[in-house]
């Protein structure tokens, strides 16, 4: 059995260049999606978030005075 090698070359270098490729591709990706997640968010005072307390914060209120 005979192998061409500039066919056998070619089909190793197209793997190894689609590799590298989507490794890039993946690389570019991460990197787009970190500073989009990481971009801050403006503070606004006038948005009220609810946050439940502790179940300590609920009646330290009452026991102030003793």
């Amino acid at each position: 059995m005979t192998y061409n090698t500039n066919t056998h070359a070619a089909d190793s270098d197209r793997v190894v260049l689609s590799l590298f490729a989507a490794g890039i591709m993946f690389v570019a990706g991460y990197t787009a999606v970190r500073v989009s997640l990481s971009q801050a968010e403006s503070y606004d005072p006038t948005v009220q978030t609810n946050v439940i307390p502790h179940e300590g914060e609920l009646w330290s209120s009452g026991f102030e005075n003793l």
